[in-house]
């Protein structure tokens, strides 16, 4: 990934072999997820740490407020930020760092301002997925990773409105987003009208979420809920996973995973394996380590994989999950 996809003169990642430098927010994002976690696999050297703060310098000219943008001068899109705010908080748990807690915690606040207010809304609440006019979709990804924000800034604060807002987006997918077969629909827009596209990503946040809720307040039904969501998207998606985008399967594997360190399922970890063997032998290119998935040879898919490998290989080591909320630190 950095050798195709670093600009050393530009200090800077680019989305595609050759291209420009210059990333937008989401594969950036995605980008710093990888660096973290392979900085977090044992006996790393130091050079992961420093391409995990080179991503986050890149990240920095999108910035706005407290919030970043898609790319440079265009809208907000409030995934993004709960991407990037996840990357804060890993960051945190890796080098304890207040100043990250607090702008993880600063962009949560936002996103609870994205919060559907409005009772005349169509199956009102919901995490609006963008600021951008014209856009009034509520979105699973917006509201279930809001939700796992939301719980790990609880886990590490202890502050109840993390907790309260964290139930209240949970509870909201399960009104409005659940499917018949237990999983979860995509989006619902401003007329009511649902998405009912299965994405594994949209089922890997939510397992991450519940599996917080009960480690921050023991409840058995939170645990027995994200293990019904683990178990439905491995068979809905037997078969087809390397059709999946990369970038999605990596989100649901890595908190598959962290799901089989707290309940001890080894087929967890057994589908996470098989996946990542069937993507190495078919999808990556011996000659430069770059996997050329559906959607082509991408930061986005890159950064997937790597972070997939990465959780493995921690999960293998016995040194723990992905996650290890850390109180803040100085």
């Amino acid at each position: 990934m950095e050798r195709y996809l670093w600009d050393t003169r530009a200090d800077g990642y680019r989305e595609t072999p050759g291209a420009p430098p210059g990333a937008q927010a989401w594969p950036l994002s995605q980008a710093v997820a990888a660096t973290i976690a392979v900085m977090r696999m044992p006996g790393v050297d130091t050079d992961a740490r420093t391409f995990a703060i080179h991503g986050f310098h890149d990240l920095a000219p999108l910035r706005d407020g407290p919030v970043y943008r898609a790319s440079a001068g265009s809208a907000v899109y409030y995934d993004d930020n709960e991407w990037i705010a996840q990357d804060l908080l890993d960051w945190n748990d890796a080098h304890p760092d207040r100043s990250a807690v607090a702008a993880a915690s600063a962009i949560f606040a936002a996103i609870v301002k994205a919060w559907d207010g409005d009772s005349a809304t169509p199956c009102a609440g919901g995490v609006y997925w963008t600021a951008a006019r014209g856009v009034a979709d509520r979105n699973t990804g917006s509201t279930g990773n809001g939700a796992l924000v939301g719980l790990r800034l609880y886990a590490l604060t202890g502050h109840p409105a993390y907790l309260y807002w964290a139930r209240r987006m949970l509870d909201w997918m399960n009104a409005c987003m659940l499917a018949p077969n237990g999983l979860y629909w995509d989006h619902v827009g401003a007329d009511g009208t649902i998405d009912r596209t299965e994405w594994s990503y949209n089922q890997g946040s939510p397992i991450a979420a519940y599996l917080l809720l009960y480690e921050s307040t023991g409840d058995p039904g939170a645990l027995a809920h994200a293990e019904q969501l683990a178990d439905g998207t491995l068979r809905a998606f037997a078969g087809r996973w390397l059709a999946e985008p990369p970038q999605f399967a990596a989100v649901f594997f890595r908190h598959v995973l962290e799901l089989a360190a707290v309940d001890g399922r080894s087929d967890y970890v057994a589908a996470a394996q098989a996946y990542a063997d069937s993507a190495w032998s078919t999808l990556r290119d011996p000659a430069t380590g770059l996997f050329d998935p559906k959607g082509g040879t991408t930061l986005l898919a890159q950064s997937a994989f790597a972070q997939l490998y990465a959780h493995l290989a921690v999960t293998d080591s016995g040194a723990g999950g992905p996650r290890s909320p850390q109180p803040a630190g100085g």
